[in-house]
């Protein structure tokens, strides 16, 4: 019957507009983590940086991604989870022609979000060859006895300073928070 059929065609565009408003509803919020931040891209351009905690956006139009800000760890000259030696990366001349093992840990956090999402490819991979670069460069300055001993300090400060350096140079969007020997 005719009356049925209206009711019936009632009720599914009924439910239909209240699972839309239910997508759209779901979609027009996010939560941002303490120890994260988010950029907010407007039809595939970066608009903004999120903080911590509650926002709204515009469904379908703009899109979130999370960026974890918290201090990372990297291993250069050993590996972090075996602690085994990697030799291509631990192996360095001095500047009287002598071998040296010399291992780094890096910690590093994300200071400027777009960048480290858009403006190269891997960040981490940039810092890590920009760091073994420095290391060999300054490594190469010294003599085994002051590596070995006493210009532990000294090195450690020269290196620090001279990927800073190189990192702000480079504007990748990650900062350097220790450097150590």
């Amino acid at each position: 019957n005719q009356n049925d059929a209206k009711t019936v065609i009632r009720v599914v565009k009924l439910v239909a507009v209240i699972l839309v408003a239910a997508i759209i509803g779901f979609n027009c919020y996010y939560t941002i983590g303490e120890q994260e931040q988010a950029v907010v891209t407007t039809f595939g351009k970066a608009e903004a940086v999120s903080t911590p905690g509650l926002h709204f956006k515009l469904p379908f139009v703009q899109k979130i991604t999370k960026v974890d800000t918290t201090i990372k760890g990297l291993a250069i000259g050993y590996d972090a989870n075996t602690g085994w030696s990697v030799e291509e990366e631990s192996l360095m001349i001095t500047s009287d022609y002598n071998f040296v093992n010399v291992d780094f840990f890096l910690e590093y956090k994300v200071s400027d979000p777009i960048k480290a999402l858009y403006a190269s490819e891997n960040p981490v991979l940039i810092l890590k060859n920009m760091a073994q670069g420095c290391i060999r460069s300054v490594i190469g300055s010294y003599d085994v006895d002051s590596v070995i001993t006493t210009g532990k300090s000294e090195i450690q400060s020269k290196i620090r300073e001279e990927l800073m350096t190189q990192l702000e140079d480079k504007n990748i969007g990650i900062q350097l928070v220790n450097l150590s020997i």
